[in-house]
């Protein structure tokens, strides 16, 4: 069954409150002022993926694994889920999916608790510590106690501790999970992309490699090589053109090939799904978005995804609003900014955003 979320009100998320997006459309452009909410939003889309699911709400923290390694650790991670303004630690937000409203809300508190120096070592990381039970002290550590329900039924309770590096989940639940895939402003960096999903649809397939043109005009085919694996245990996507006397890794291209790839093989991997691509101009070269970006938004018409795409890219949002007269009618923009202690949006439909940038020189962003 495809996933269509067509209302949605945050009431608190982040930097984000009272903000209410509502008549959604297939395709969503996210603007407006800088620290306005743009990727907050597509954060918390992204929780839809399976809200009653702790690990879920961990993908959220915008600290990744390597972040953690270098000293950030989950307390803080999760702590700047909430409105830093607020003395109430919650996350609260309403959507609609198909017709069905869900009200998720996600309680905060932070305690004090004794715990032995061992046990505390332990979530910290270390892997030494004193051998003598005797000299096993207690000390004071601060904990976070989440609770999650959904429509108020109790989801799931989690404890995370100050300084807290070393986690494990007690709650995990892989019911119920609908198809959403988000693509940060870097993932492209990574050179990975859904390389399956392109090759179970061999047209769409066909159709990628004449749009990557733009990028190598000689490109005749993407594919996964597991016969050298890279340091991290895996292998690698390599591009066979007529360029080069053999196939070059993805890596070895510039990161405009990359993002492309990544972005147009997530749009087929959505099927029946939600896209989120933040800062989606980023990396790719303007002469290339107008093409780029019209396969995605009329591929995604085509695989009933629905896509949201944030972006502070003047000429970006016109090229995305002018690439395709079949989708024009499909596309919202919704412009945010801040009003005292709420964030404002203004809606425009497609033709709408057109005319009035056109004619009147309405900023959009």
């Amino acid at each position: 069954m495809s996933v269509f979320i067509s209302d949605m009100f945050i009431k608190s998320y982040r930097g984000i409150s009272s903000l209410e997006l509502k008549d959604l459309a297939s395709v969503n452009i996210i603007t407006g002022d800088n620290n306005s909410g743009k990727t907050s939003v597509l954060e918390l889309l992204k929780s839809i993926e399976n809200p009653g699911d702790f690990n879920v709400w961990r993908t959220l923290i915008r600290r990744d694994n390597y972040s953690i390694r270098r000293g950030m650790t989950y307390f803080e991670g999760f702590y700047d889920l909430f409105n830093v303004d607020s003395d109430n630690k919650n996350v609260a937000y309403s959507i609609s999916i198909n017709g069905v409203k869900e009200d998720i809300y996600m309680q905060g508190k932070v305690t004090e608790e004794e715990l032995l120096e061992s046990e505390i070592n332990k979530m910290l990381g270390y892997v030494y510590g004193r051998n003598s039970n005797d000299d096993d002290n207690l000390q004071s550590i601060l904990k976070l106690e989440l609770d999650m329900n959904i429509n108020d039924n109790k989801c799931f309770s989690q404890e995370i501790y100050e300084g807290q590096i070393q986690f494990k989940s007690r709650h995990q639940n892989e019911t119920n999970r609908r198809n959403v895939i988000y693509i940060s402003p870097t993932r492209h960096a990574d050179g990975m992309v859904y390389l399956n999903a392109m090759l179970e649809n061999a047209e769409l397939y066909e159709q990628l490699l004449e749009v990557l043109k733009q990028y190598d005009e000689d490109i005749v085919s993407i594919n996964y090589d597991n016969s050298e694996k890279n340091i991290s245990g895996r292998g690698v996507y390599k591009i066979l053109s007529k360029a080069h006397k053999k196939a070059l890794p993805l890596n070895v291209y510039g990161d405009g090939m990359k993002k492309a790839v990544l972005i147009m093989s997530a749009a087929i991997a959505a099927k029946d799904g939600v896209l989120l691509i933040d800062e989606f101009e980023t990396a790719i070269h303007t002469s290339a978005m107008e093409k780029t970006f019209k396969w995605i938004i009329e591929t995604c018409k085509k695989l009933n995804v629905q896509v949201f795409l944030t972006s502070h890219s003047k000429e970006a949002i016109e090229k995305l609003l002018k690439c395709s007269s079949e989708c024009i009618d499909d596309i919202a923009v919704y412009t945010l900014s801040k009003r005292e202690n709420r964030t404002a949006v203004r809606r425009l439909d497609g033709r709408k955003a057109i005319e009035l940038q056109d004619n009147m020189g309405l900023e959009l962003r």
